[in-house]
């Protein structure tokens, strides 16, 4: 089965453990690439953190899927789709993270606010590369324009609990999924990678059973169950190993480089 668009997650897919795209994948991609496959990334990320890869990658003009699907744009600058939260489900959302004494931040117009100068706002900063604003309670005036909100846990332990918190206080308004054993991405109901990559595949007039995805955890489920080419990562954990219909090496072995050379080439 050969794949014509070609889906990969960032963070422990397409980037090794030190964040970087190895050489291998690099080689691979470009082949692909000049062999006419679309290859683009579909991540949790805001749109800025994705840039300085794309652009690395020469995806200039491919649309690229951000904030769990909540965001199609070019790296140009090109906005395709947009789904942003209810103001008042924000603000919702924000007394709930006090209440509980929950990291929350948000993301406006494709800026990260934190409400502290905090150990999580740190780590969260140094994993994107892109710096936020602290603006303490004054986060309530950055409510409009969100397509996305994110709690950080100190242990995979603390952000179980959240997600389940999550779940029970606002049921259906929200969709509470893991990207990482710490994060939980907080987004619209109906907003996933699935649906954008759909949307994308459709614009791009790309068949259905041309569609490869590839991934490693809780927020790529909803892709590799619903791609016709369903790639899970050597370090997948169980939900996304048991989403894909196959699998190739680890993040650290070029596992993105294997699925090109396996399904595109």
């Amino acid at each position: 089965m050969q794949a014509r668009l070609f889906v990969t997650d960032m963070d422990g897919t397409l980037l090794n453990n030190e964040r970087k795209i190895s050489r291998g994948n690099k080689h691979a991609i470009k082949r692909a690439v000049d062999a006419g496959v679309v290859f683009t990334i579909a991540t949790g990320r805001m749109h800025a953190s994705v840039l300085p890869y794309a652009k690395e990658l020469e995806l200039e003009d491919v649309p690229l899927i951000t904030y769990n699907g909540a965001l199609i744009k070019t790296a140009g600058g090109r906005e395709l789709y947009a789904s942003y939260l209810e103001e008042e489900l924000v603000r919702d959302l924000l007394d709930f993270a006090r209440l509980h004494e929950l990291h929350i931040h948000l993301y406006s117009d494709d800026r990260i606010y934190f409400r502290k100068d905090d150990e999580f706002a740190a780590l969260y900063q140094r994993m994107c590369g892109v710096p936020g604003v602290v603006v303490g309670d004054d986060i309530y005036k950055y409510t409009v324009r969100v397509p996305k909100m994110l709690i950080i846990g100190k242990t995979p332990e603390e952000t179980d609990a959240a997600q389940i918190l999550v779940r029970q206080e606002f049921g259906g308004r929200i969709e509470a999924v893991k990207s990482s054993p710490i994060y939980v991405e907080l987004i619209r109901p109906g907003v996933n990678k699935a649906t954008a990559i759909a949307r994308l595949a459709e614009l791009m007039e790309i068949p259905a059973e041309q569609v490869l995805a590839i991934g490693d955890s809780g927020n790529d489920v909803t892709m590799l169950t619903s791609a016709a080419i369903g790639v899970a990562m050597g370090n997948a954990n169980a939900e996304a190993r048991e989403a894909a219909r196959y699998m190739v090496s680890d993040n650290e072995h070029d596992g993105v480089a294997e699925a090109l050379e396996r399904f595109c080439m």
